[in-house]
């Protein structure tokens, strides 16, 4: 699988937004909280709050970098890294669920890795994401107890929803 991994461009915004919509339906939808696809279907990803995010993550500066993986002319995968100071923060690393399991995503936080020497790496997530938690265990991570648990409320949700959230965190001295 030839697979190229280059910095994002604000005119990836298209795949980028399809990319997130699709994984997010796969990995994110709960129904003992509630959480359905309907709840990330392309309505809620085209709204303006929500392309405002995603615009911005693909914004590349000193301190916030964006990569995306492509399979020939198909975006695949994503990963942003943002220097908050003290540590980096990681967030929209995700890959396209039917090429989940074939090694991409390590590839792609090993490319993003490479970028954050140094420094603890901390991350938030769906509590209910079990497989991914320990994906990130495996590669290291920890629950971050410092840090307080909270919860996540979109703004395109019914008033009711919430998702918990936790905090988990790669120290550098490993």
């Amino acid at each position: 699988m030839k697979l190229s991994i280059r910095l994002a461009k604000k005119s990836d915004l298209v795949a980028y937004t399809i990319l997130h919509q699709k994984t997010f339906q796969d990995a994110y939808t709960n129904k003992k909280i509630g959480l359905t696809k309907k709840h990330f279907s392309k309505k809620v990803f085209s709204s303006l709050r929500i392309q405002d995010y995603l615009r911005s993550n693909l914004t590349l500066t000193k301190k916030q970098k964006t990569w995306v993986v492509f399979l020939k002319s198909e975006m695949i995968g994503s990963i942003t890294r943002t220097d908050k100071g003290k540590e980096y923060e990681l967030r929209g690393f995700y890959v396209l669920p039917k090429y989940q399991g074939r090694g991409i995503g390590k590839q792609l936080w090993k490319h993003a890795l490479n970028f954050a020497k140094r420094k603890d790496i901390t991350l938030d997530i769906y509590a209910h994401q079990l497989k991914t938690i320990n994906m990130y265990k495996k590669w290291g991570f920890k629950i971050d107890r410092k840090k307080k648990a909270f919860y996540r409320h979109w703004a395109e949700w019914p008033k009711r929803l919430k998702a918990k959230c936790i905090y988990m965190r790669l120290s550098s001295k490993s």
